[in-house]
């Protein structure tokens, strides 16, 4: 049975990032207490072999905490704590989430049963609305891996790591190198991540 690692990258607790997010209405000093208190005490009891949690952040109880000092606080940290997460890891599948957003219900018991499909390396989970439901932009539509939440087997993550391009805007351009690598990048339905930071008005 194939082992599954959780690897959530993280600046949560970072004091000079309390402020706004660029990219969200949402201050970034809330994301702290919404992976503390929502996040982490429902994946640490979703069937994961291990949770990993990278970055700047807090010990706590069911995960392992790696600390991980700011590089530039921008987008590109991400990639920095997503390679010393999968590099604790210990999983033949390595799951990579966004702070921001969480494995749906069923993943695990999902992705068991997805494993030993050989047409996916990088497999992407369907990313819905964590108040609508809705579906939300996951890449599939124009080809790329959405970033928030995807699974990976560990020989791809190895030929290619995240720090191999330095870009804020990674998504396309690791897509395209992880294919050159000769990985097969698939979109599934079977199993969801919930983007939990948007509010009603966003998609």
């Amino acid at each position: 049975m194939n082992k599954i690692s959780l690897i959530i990258n993280t600046a949560a607790k970072d004091p000079a990032l309390r402020g706004n997010n660029d990219f969200r209405s949402t201050p970034y000093s809330a994301r702290y207490a919404l992976l503390k208190d929502q996040i982490l005490p429902k994946v640490c009891n979703a069937g994961f072999d291990e949770v990993i949690v990278c970055g700047v952040f807090e010990p706590g109880h069911k995960f392992r905490y790696v600390a991980m000092q700011p590089k530039r606080r921008d987008r590109r940290d991400a990639l920095h704590q997503r390679d010393l997460g999968a590099a604790y890891a210990t999983g033949d599948l390595l799951v990579f989430c966004h702070d921001d957003h969480m494995p749906g219900p069923g993943f695990v018991k999902g992705l068991r049963k997805l494993a030993g499909n050989l047409k996916w390396d990088l497999l992407v989970p369907k990313r819905v609305h964590g108040i609508t439901g809705v579906e939300l932009n996951n890449g599939k539509d124009t080809g790329y891996m959405g970033g928030h939440c995807l699974v990976m087997r560990r020989w791809l993550w190895a030929e290619v790591p995240w720090t191999s391009v330095d870009t804020e805007w990674w998504d396309v351009s690791m897509s395209r190198m992880w294919r050159e690598a000769g990985g097969k990048i698939a979109w599934t339905d079977d199993i969801t991540h919930v983007d939990m930071e948007v509010t009603v008005d966003e998609s």
